[in-house]
């Protein structure tokens, strides 16, 4: 029964079985705009991965989206989503019976329930929000909990959701319910047990070598379980942050190190513990992610992204720069790396350590080193507010040939390494006529090149994209300089392979 999912690569499988893994296909993003705010920056994105290429989208939100997760239908339309204060409908309205999330405690109270401004809940890793096993009208969204006067989590709790409340924008049926009373980290995620219908909940002890697991089945969230298997990690809100590699078989988490472990999908346990550590130029861990073949991990350390090949003899020494912070700023706040979350298309999005309308993407993370294809202060339509939407990979389901393998759910299996083989270096150059230019100029992309153009300015803002039409390299593509100021700017495309070519071109009046 495996058979049929051996060559159906991640994405890529028949149009029945994409229908039924597109749970993330929507991420919000944003904050409101405050009293007497008229600027279109402020408000929510909508990044929409239902469409080729992604589509960007403005709309008006009243809840700013610090926290922040979301879910999609079977098909991709969005259902509903919540910044750990409030849930809101497809809509961009709260629930019914949505407010009050959280609630308890001084961060509840100077954050959600403010009369000033509407703060989201004051954690980055701290919310999801999964199907409910075998009650498909059902959703659980398991979310942490500063209680009382404390500075750390106190609390696990978990809010249910039935969409076909309200006339099918969905209702709040069960509130703030207590999953374990503990001291916790802001790092909570999950990944799917091996059955491929089950889920394991994760969050880890505040400033202790456990790690908590909880086992999300038909009957619901079951008890804590205890593992005592980490480092002690005393941090207790900035600069975290946890994953499971799309294939399962990796959780990592840490703070100024790196723990990694493997993990055994059928009894929800953790082995094999390593450590990374970072060199001195940097500060701590903000951002993890794996690559979708589940090969490489990357690891934002504020200025430097660095990657790590899990098929290496020595883990921590198969470091390579992927790439350093290009300096860019917004105003004066510095579009640093932060957090990263992997996409439905296959590549890793990252935030930065400032609210502003920008983000960073790694377009290839399949490739090694610095070929990964970052992308710099990738403009958005509005702000957003530090960290992207806390997902579970969902197109990971049952582990064939496992003893707990079962149920006779089949589903699709990310590839083990999908790494694409090394092309040869182009060998033809960007040619741009004329040069300087006025207000119209051509640029002639070699036959080598696939994909986008990018036109930067001196001070390197991205200022102009184009598609590069399939028919079109080798020939000229026109390029509109009549709204640019004059000055000098910067043309960039790059080849399958990853070689980047540049050209330099003057703008005159």
């Amino acid at each position: 029964m495996k058979n049929t999912f051996a060559a159906c690569l991640l994405l890529l499988c028949t149009p029945a079985l994409r229908a039924q893994i597109k749970f993330d296909y929507n991420w919000m993003l944003g904050y409101p705009a405050g009293n007497g705010d008229t600027t279109t920056r402020y408000n929510g994105t909508r990044v929409d991965f239902n469409t080729d290429p992604v589509s960007y989208r403005y709309f008006q939100i009243q809840y700013e989206l610090k926290a922040n997760a979301a879910i999609s239908d079977s098909a991709g339309g969005l259902l509903f989503y919540t910044n750990g204060c409030n849930v809101i409908n497809r809509r961009h309205e709260r629930m019914l019976n949505g407010e009050g999330i959280n609630e308890g405690g001084w961060p509840y109270q100077s954050n959600c329930a403010s009369s000033l401004f509407p703060f989201g809940y004051p954690t980055l890793q701290g919310l999801m929000i999964l199907p409910w096993p075998d009650r498909p009208d059902y959703y659980i969204m398991p979310h942490v909990r500063r209680g009382g006067a404390a500075l750390y989590i106190t609390d696990l709790l978990y809010t249910v959701v039935d969409i076909r409340g309200d006339g099918g924008l969905g209702e709040v049926v069960a509130k703030n319910q207590p999953a374990v009373q503990d001291t916790l980290l802001d790092m909570l995620t999950a990944v799917r047990h091996a059955n491929g219908r089950d889920w394991w909940i994760v969050v880890p002890k505040y400033n202790s070598d456990i790690v908590y697991t909880f086992l999300l089945s038909p009957e619901g969230i079951g008890p804590a379980r205890r593992h005592a298997v980490g480092k002690p990690i005393d941090n207790w809100s900035w600069g975290m942050q946890a994953v499971f590699s799309p294939n399962g078989e990796k959780y990592v988490n840490g703070y100024k190190t790196l723990q990694v472990f493997d993990f055994d999908r059928c009894a929800g346990t953790f082995s094999n513990r390593q450590v990374i550590e970072f060199p001195g130029d940097t500060v701590h861990a903000c951002g993890v992610a794996v690559s979708p073949n589940s090969r490489y991990l990357y690891a934002a350390i504020g200025s430097k992204l660095y990657q790590y090949d899990f098929l290496a003899p020595d883990l921590a020494q198969s470091r390579k720069l992927a790439g350093v912070y290009d300096g860019f700023k917004y105003d004066v706040l510095p579009a640093n790396f932060f957090q990263m979350m992997l996409a439905p298309d296959g590549k890793i999005y990252m935030t930065c350590g400032n609210g502003m309308p920008y983000w960073h993407i790694i377009h290839r993370p399949n490739s090694r080193g610095s070929s990964c294809g970052l992308e710099q202060h990738f403009e958005l339509p509005t702000h957003l507010a530090f960290s992207p939407p806390n997902f579970p990979h969902f197109r990971l389901f049952d582990l064939p040939g496992s003893p707990c393998d079962s149920l006779g759910i089949d589903g699709p299996q990310p590839p083990r390494d999908s790494l694409p083989p090394t092309l040869p270096p182009c060998a033809e150059d960007l040619r741009v006529a004329p040069n300087p230019a006025a207000y119209l100029t051509l640029v002639t992309v070699p036959a080598c090149v696939s994909g986008k153009l990018w036109l930067y300015d001196a001070q390197g803002r991205l200022v102009q994209r184009l598609d590069i039409p399939p028919a079109q390299p080798g020939s000229g593509i026109p390029l509109d300089l009549s709204e640019l100021p004059a000055g000098i700017y910067f043309l960039r495309v790059e080849t399958p392979g990853g070689q980047r070519l540049a050209k330099r071109l003057a703008v005159v009046r």
